[in-house]
């Protein structure tokens, strides 16, 4: 195969898979040195830009970025490229043929300085200079690269100047519902988000609400290790229709409105780009395989859920709180390499039911440690009427931002009604929610274990 069609080949694998993890995985180990062709050297060079700067890879971006003739070049290189599965084998090629090039050079230019040489200390030097070279080419094969400042001003720049006109640069993932949206800010493409609660408190169902969110447009992948696929089908149904879980239940006693509003819920799932996996006893490196596969083939994948984290097969380790950190630690990996935000569900300690405001913090994560240092955001979740049944807040889920590594902490309120959760007015909810220190029995009611 030509140097030239491996070049076009790894120039239209990029474009057409767009900013995969292989392709992430490219950028970090082929220097622009490689291509031997003006073209696609320049090509590669506006790819690797956008890559770094905005997580994105877009024929037409790069195009007229470029601008002349380098439209049809480009269209010509994504016409003759069938897929972009095999990049890192076209990439692998297309060093090794740059590092034959090199060679070559080293070697003549070495031979020459040998020949020209006036004496045995020149001569010595020109054959140290020559294994230096040839040993410098050896080790920085398929090394990792690191990125130069400078390639990565230009493009900051023109973000600032978007900015100024008040134009959004900044690419994060919203889940649709405004309230979190705005507190949260979104989440960045390298995020881990830990959303942890006591059990019954509607961890799983937030999570699905966000998810859906997620899914109006993008990939959503969701490991349930507690449910079942079915279940989370079932859940999904009920929230986008507006019934309880429990009506669908007893087919018998739904009515034609029920009938309709189950129809709608399937038909608004139906349109969603929503994966799950229900096998339990993962390991955190089975999650990892798994998510970087599913990536792989569906490079629009928005966001990943995994329900829960301690439900992860732990590695063996001589403390618990090291084998969490190992599952957080690769966690927020995960996400850092497929430039997918995490967002992972987690229980809360039982010290939360030993105080009387129950309200969480923090470091009522168990083994929190190491989970509060990985996550960039940590909410929590808490209802004040599953504790008091006659309190003012009944019917309004407080979700307590703890940690937000690149935006405010605080509180919003959703509106939990039929086992589900819906947009409310804030300033209401918090005048509902607001604590009564003097009032402490109101705490003293039930556990939730």
């Amino acid at each position: 195969m030509r140097t030239q069609d491996l070049e076009s080949s790894v120039i239209g694998s990029l474009l057409v898979g767009g900013a995969s993890p292989d392709a992430f995985h490219v950028i970090s180990t082929l220097p622009e040195e490689a291509f031997s062709i003006a073209q696609y050297r320049e090509a590669y060079r506006e790819i690797k830009r956008q890559a770094l700067t905005n997580s994105l890879i877009d024929p037409i971006m790069v195009s007229d970025s470029l601008g002349g003739s380098s439209h049809a070049v480009l269209s010509e290189t994504v016409k003759h490229c069938w897929s972009a599965a095999n990049i890192r084998g076209y990439a692998d090629l297309v060093r090794k043929a740059w590092s034959r090039r090199k060679i070559t050079e080293i070697v003549r230019s070495s031979h020459q300085a040998i020949e020209s040489a006036r004496n045995s200390d020149e001569t010595d030097n020109a054959v140290s200079e020559l294994l230096t070279s040839l040993t410098a080419i050896s080790s920085e094969d398929g090394a990792i690269n690191p990125v130069k400042m400078t390639d990565l001003l230009e493009n900051y720049l023109g973000d600032l100047e978007c900015r100024n006109r008040g134009e959004s640069t900044v690419q994060t993932l919203q889940f649709n519902m405004p309230a979190l949206d705005e507190k949260t800010g979104g989440l960045n493409k390298t995020d881990l988000m830990i959303l942890a609660a006591r059990p019954a408190m509607g961890k799983t169902e937030y999570a699905l609400t966000m998810a859906r969110g997620v899914a109006d447009r993008g990939g959503v992948l969701m490991f349930s290790m507690e449910m079942t696929s079915g279940q989370l089908t079932e859940r999904n149904i009920a929230g986008t229709g507006g019934l309880s879980v429990s009506k669908l239940k007893n087919p018998k006693m739904l009515n034609d409105e029920d009938w309709a509003r189950i129809a709608s819920g399937i038909g608004c799932m139906d349109k969603k780009d929503f994966w799950m996996v229900d096998t339990t006893d993962l390991s955190v490196e089975q999650i990892r395989a798994i998510a970087e596969s599913h990536k792989r083939q569906n490079p629009t994948l928005s966001a990943i859920f995994i329900d829960y984290l301690g439900l992860i097969k732990k590695p063996k380790a001589e403390r618990n709180d090291l084998a969490i950190a190992h599952i957080s630690r690769n966690l927020k990996f995960m996400a850092m390499q497929l430039k997918t935000p995490v967002i992972v569900l987690s229980q809360l300690s039982r010290d939360v039911e030993s105080r009387p405001n129950k309200r969480p913090v923090s470091s009522d994560l168990r083994d929190s440690g190491s989970i509060e240092q990985d996550a960039d955001v940590i909410a929590m979740l808490y209802r004040d009427e599953y504790y008091n049944e006659s309190s003012p807040a009944k019917g309004i889920a407080e979700v307590i931002v703890t940690k937000n590594r690149n935006g405010e902490t605080g509180t919003i309120y959703q509106e939990f009604r039929q086992g589900h959760f819906y947009e409310t007015s804030q300033e209401h909810a918090q005048i509902a929610s607001r604590e009564k220190p003097e009032d402490t029995r109101r705490y003293s009611k039930k556990g939730a274990f």
